[in-house]
């Protein structure tokens, strides 16, 4: 029988999804606050977590002290997100881009009220209460 190749869905073949978006949200944890304003987590590639930084001048450093920690980082990461990871590469990247915070309600009762008529509305289409 000859078997048809399946498609297969874009990043189904990288090691921990799951693993890699806690490590995004865990970034100030694993590398600290004075790294994590500077550096973002990339990607996990072969077994080995690229790390962007943007300041292009600390980049040459920042490798050295990168060397010099891995163990505890890598350490760090098994233990809390379960990655087993081999090595640690730094490379430029874009500056992270800064989404707009939504707009707040000025007027939080009124907020309060219109939320509650559309949860009244709701259970009406529902047929939970009699208008």
């Amino acid at each position: 029988m000859k078997r048809t190749p399946r498609l297969v869905p874009l990043g189904a073949r990288l090691p921990n999804q799951k693993a890699e978006a806690r490590l995004r949200q865990a970034w100030p944890f694993v590398v600290g606050p004075a790294l994590a304003d500077r550096t973002r987590p990339l990607r996990v590639e072969r077994d080995i977590l690229v790390m962007g930084c943007w300041e292009l001048a600390r980049i040459g450093p920042l490798r050295e002290a990168a060397a010099a920690v891995w163990p505890q980082i890598r350490d760090r990461i098994r233990r809390a997100l379960g990655l087993n990871l081999s090595g640690l590469q730094v490379v430029p990247c874009d500056p992270p881009v800064e989404t707009p915070a939504a707009p707040k309600d000025p007027d939080p009762l009124r907020r309060a009220l219109r939320l509650l008529e559309a949860r009244r509305k709701e259970r009406i289409r529902l047929g939970l209460e009699s208008e």
